[in-house]
Parts: structure tokens; sequence; C-alpha cells
């Protein structure tokens, strides 16, 4: 015992004297044989390099001398620690990161000499919790997205579950498992011990319900949905059926889980829609859609004194019609599958509004609204419209109609113009005057007591006439006219030239094979004025022709008087007697020198023998006198002499 208390002195003086040196260089001794090695406390794993915050550390002699334990002394701190040894501790946490010098000290007994200085570096690791996002899926699943940036790599692990390595910043889903927490759990490459973990709980969502879309309800361009049974927890996609679409349907609105109504404008219609539930991870989890709902397309006329309502039946589901009219409303129950519905008791000029509902399930479509005005009947077919001038130069309208039901009213139109809104089925026109530069139309609508209007009918031209001379002296005359266009203008007409009388007898009626002009060469020649009528036929008229106005040639009253006759009984230019034309309305008179009237004549068949009285025919030179009134009253005159000769 003795011997080796002196050994155990001699090595402390031995440590002193290395110490000495160890003081004055502050760095261990070389070659002293002094070790210690540093051990995870939990696992013993030997940790050469690294240390881990908040993770104990055994400190181990490894010099192979038997020190004793007591007299082993440890520093920690940023540098290597030359003196002041008193902690003789081999465990310890550390509490910060960075780096970390420790430096051993072997010696003597308490206040004895001291040992070999002997400092190893180490790095110690930080271990933050690990950072990260948790999303909650449909059940059974859980969504994590590491957002941490202090680690290398990093595990999700949920509940009991086997650790699974994640990537960094990348959503990824995970089954439950029937566990309620996710621990992530984040580790350095080159000191795996250095571990920081995270755990969190979570509330697992309730199981998806299918959503009810309970009605949709067309409203001109844009649809209302009604919905029942959505889930805060999830979220809501509006689709409509589209082919072209994947999975056959295409997204058109996002609606709030805390909606129980949606308005979708410019809606695409008509369309068949659905509700889809999908949970907020990516991919989704859940995805359930309610049932489908299409739009319903109501079209509706009135006819007959009823109103038609026609649909397209779309599946097997009931339908039911309402009715109103202001404050009345109407619901009538229609057979399933039915399509079309006519409404008896409406009455004539009342307007009625309609939906139709189409129930199928638990779901219900309402088409938009459909306005109709009861009329009495069908709408009027046109009037057939017949035009023709009169003796007057008159157009004479007449209106030819299927029905004619009282309290109706014809609209007679001149060029497209109003000119007359009246019942009578006969108009005349007396406004017109005839001319080629300014053709003239016309057409009718008809009105009956309902408020039913007819379409305008067909337009209808009559022939427009012009005669003028085509000699000076009138002999030839040249007519022009426009062509009749009659209620069908693709049917054929034909036309026929009428000569009339002063007192519009017809005198002569000649067929026009071509053409819309005739060259009249023999008109009549007793008549100063030539009157003309076209008769056309043909154009889609009903049994009667269409005549043109009248249009007439007005010829120069031509009168001739000799200079000289001898009334001297030879019988040879014995009187003084009228030549010429259209002597119809004329005085002619004879005066001497003195001024005296010496005959008077108002016919050409009155003469002058040359005698005054009873006086036999004196010699001389007389002056004579021609005043005349022509058929359309133009008066003129005209003066001269005419000589007695024996």
């Amino acid at each position: 015992m003795k011997k080796l208390l002196v050994f155990l002195l001699m090595l402390g003086l031995g440590s002193l004297g290395a110490h000495t040196g160890a003081l004055a260089q502050c760095a261990p001794t070389p070659n002293s044989g002094a070790c210690f090695k540093a051990y995870d406390a939990a696992t013993g794993q030997e940790m050469p390099f690294y240390l881990c915050v908040g993770r104990p550390v055994r400190l181990r002699d490894c010099s192979g001398k038997n020190l004793d334990p007591a007299q082993i002394y440890y520093q920690r701190g940023s540098a290597i620690t030359c003196s002041g040894f008193r902690d003789t501790a081999t465990s310890f946490t550390p509490t910060a990161a960075g780096v970390l010098v420790i430096t051993q000290n072997t010696q003597g007994p308490q206040g004895g000499s001291q040992g070999i200085i002997f400092s190893r570096n180490f790095e110690v690791k930080a271990t933050p919790a690990p950072t990260f996002t948790l999303t909650t899926c449909a059940p059974g699943f859980v969504e994590v997205t590491v957002t941490d940036a202090t680690y290398d790599q990093y595990f999700v692990q949920v509940g009991n579950g086997a650790p699974v390595a994640a990537a960094r910043n990348t959503p990824a889903t995970y089954p439950t498992n029937g566990s309620n927490q996710v621990k992530v759990i984040g580790q350095y490459a080159i000191a795996s011990l250095c571990a920081g973990t995270n755990p969190q709980t979570f509330t697992p969502l309730p199981t998806p319900q299918r959503p009810t879309l309970t009605s949709m309800t067309v409203q001109g361009g844009a649809v209302q949905f009604q919905f029942t049974g959505l889930q805060a927890e999830y979220q809501y996609r509006l689709q409509v059926a589209d082919a072209a679409a994947a999975g056959g349907y295409r997204t058109v609105a996002t609606v709030p889980s805390s909606a129980t109504s949606f308005t979708l404008n410019n809606a695409p219609l008509p369309g068949c829609y659905r509700l889809l539930l999908q949970d907020v991870c990516q991919p989704s989890v859940a995805s359930t859609p309610s049932l489908e709902v299409c739009s319903v397309s109501l079209t509706g006329t009135s006819q007959n004194g009823r109103n038609i309502l026609r649909w397209t039946n779309q599946g097997n589901g009931s339908y039911a019609l309402t009715r109103t009219d202001g404050p009345n409303t109407i619901r009538i129950t229609l057979p399933a599958g039915s399509s079309q519905y006519e409404d008896t008791t409406a009455s004539c000029g009342t307007t009625y509004r309609y939906r139709l509902s189409q129930t199928l399930g638990s779901t219900t479509s309402v088409s938009d609204e459909v306005a109709l005005t009861t009329t009495a009947g069908l709408a009027p077919t046109p009037p057939r419209l017949a035009a023709t001038f009169n003796l007057r130069n008159q157009v004479e309208l007449s209106a030819l109609l299927v029905r004619s039901p009282p309290n109706s009213q014809l609209t007679y139109l001149r060029n497209g113009s109003e000119l007359r809104v009246t019942a009578a089925r006969t108009v005349t026109d007396s406004l017109v005057s005839p001319a080629l530069a300014t053709p003239v139309c016309y057409s009718v609508r008809f009105l009956d007591a309902c408020g039913n209007r007819s379409a305008e009918s067909p337009a209808v031209c009559p022939v427009l006439l012009e005669a003028t001379p085509a000699t000076d002296d009138g002999s030839t005359i040249r007519l022009t006219w426009t062509a009749l266009r009659g209620p069908d203008p693709t049917a054929p007409v034909s036309y026929r030239v009428l000569t009339l009388s002063p007192t519009n007898a017809v005198l002569s009626s000649r067929s026009v094979a071509t053409g819309l002009t005739y060259l009249d060469l023999q008109p009549p020649q007793d008549q100063q004025v030539v009157r003309y009528r076209i008769e056309a036929t043909g154009g889609g008229q009903l049994l009667v022709p269409s005549y043109s106005n009248v249009a007439s040639v007005s010829r120069a009253v031509k009168v001739f008087v000799p200079t000289a006759f001898t009334p001297n009984g030879d019988g040879l230019n014995d009187v003084l007697e009228l030549k010429g034309r259209y002597l119809d309305n004329f005085r002619f008179t004879v005066v001497d020198r003195n001024g005296q009237q010496v005959f008077q004549a108002t016919s050409r068949t009155q003469t002058w023998d040359g005698r005054i009285g009873s006086a036999p025919p004196a010699p001389g030179t007389y002056v004579w006198r021609f005043e005349s009134t022509d058929q359309t009253g133009k008066r003129s005159a005209q003066s001269g002499t005419v000589s007695i000769l024996r």
C-alpha cells in the first residue's frame, strides 16, 4: 500500500512537471498518452465530432492508464482551459449550438500536484423543432408539407407508423391509420443523432356526405341553385356536363361551403349541372358529386284561343306548370313523361306567365319564364289586295280576307308608309298623280279584335300609263306603261290597250303580245282628245282585271277658211264653208268693211252664199273671226279675210 502511494505521488509530480509546461503554452503535452471520448448517453454511440443541443453526453477516459476517476477533471468552453479544474463530472447536456472545446486534466489528489492537460474540439448541432403545415383530408388521410430549412433530411411519422422520408416544400398525403398525431423529424446527414422533432395533433374530418342540389331555376341567362348538406370542412365546385372536358364535366364556379344558394350568371344553357364535394388535399382524396340536374327549356305559342306550352322531356321525373296573371297563380300537375300542355282556360287578350318545374327525386329544375298573350285564334292570314285605277284616276284598293271578324281593322300602306287605318274593305286613294317616274305600290295588314296581327300582304302595283303624240299633228300616238305587280309577282300578266270615248265607252280593245309599249297608228280621227286605258290580267289577281289610269292626248283644233269664193251659181266654189278638225264648239263670224256682221256659223254645216239679207252678193273683201273651245276646255281664236269674186 505504501509503495502504491509513492507511485501515485511520483505520477503526480510527473504530471505537475508536464503541466507546468502546459501552463506556459496552454496546450496539451505531446505524446502524453492522454485520451478521452464522448458517447451519446442514451445509445452509448460514440460521437467523435458532433454533439447535439439537448442530448446528454457521457465522457470516458481512454488513455489506458489506471487513473482514479475522482482525479480526472473536465472543463467546457470556447477555448482550452488551462487552470481552475474542479469538476470531475463525466456527463452533461449541450445547451447551445457552436464550437465546444472540452479540456481534460488528470492530476493527483485534491490539492495535490496537477497532471496532464488534454483537449478536443466538438461542433454542437442545434435541434429545433422542424416547421411544417398540416392539412386534414377526408377521414383516414392527412396532408403534410415540410416548410423547415434547418436539416438535411426529414421524415414524417403518423401515429406509431414507421417514419417516411419527406421532401421539403412538397405536399404529400399519408394514411392516418386511426391516429390523430403527426410527427416531423429533421436530421443532419453527418450527425444523425442530432434530430429535431415536432409533433402535432389534428381533428379528423367528418365523413363526407353527398351534397344535395335541391333546385335550379333559370332566370334569363342566369341560373339560381339551391343546396343542402354542405359541410364546412370541405370545398365545393359547380360543374356543367361537357363531353370535351376531362371526366365529362367542366367547373364553372366555386361555391362557398357556407352557401345555401348560388347564382351563376351567363350560365351555359341548356345544361346539366352537379355540385362536386372535394377535400382540400392535392390530389384530392375525397370527390363526391351530387345528383345531376338538367335545365328545362320551355317554349310557348298562343293560337285558337289556347296557350300551347312545349318542353323537352328530360328523364322520368314529374312535371308541374305554374300560371300567373297579375296576383293570381295556379299550379297544374302534369303526367310523368309529358312534353306538352294546352291551356284552354286562358282569356283572350290576357298575358300569362308560365314556368315549368321538373322534380326528380329530391331535386327540382325550374324553367325560365315564358309570357304569352292569349289570342282569339290563329294569327290572321295576310289579306289579298287588289289595286286598280277608276275612270277618275283614283286608285281603288280592295282587301280580300279569309275571315272577317267584327271590330277588326285594316292598315293600308302606300310605298311602305301608312295610308289609312280603317275597318273598310275598300279604300280610294285620291292623292296619286300618275307618272312613270314615280311608281306606286300598296300593301295591307290585318288586325283582329283580339290583337292578332297578320303579316303584311304582298305589294301590288297598278299600271301607270303615259300617252304622247308620236307625230306633230297627233295622227300617231305612243303609249308607254309600267308593269302590273299583282299578289303573285311570278304569275304572268297580259295587257290590252283600250281606247275610250269622251264618255269612257270602250271604242276599241287591242291585245299587246309583248313589251310595255304600243304605237297607235290609227287613233280616232273625230276625237280631238284621245283617251286610253290599259287592262291588265294575271299576276295572281282574283277574277277581276286591274286597270291603269286614263291617259289622254289632246290634239289642236284646226280650221281652214278659203281666201275667196265665187257665188255666181255655176256650182263651183259658190259658198263659203269651213273645213278643219275637231270643229265641235266654235263661233265663226264675217263682217263687212263697215264692221257690220254679215254671217255667223256655229256648225260646220252652215255655209254663206255671199248674200246680205236678200241682196245679191257684193264683191269685196270681208273680215272673218273663228273662236273655239276644245274638248279639254281650252279657248282659241283665229282671224283673216275672205274675198267675194265675180
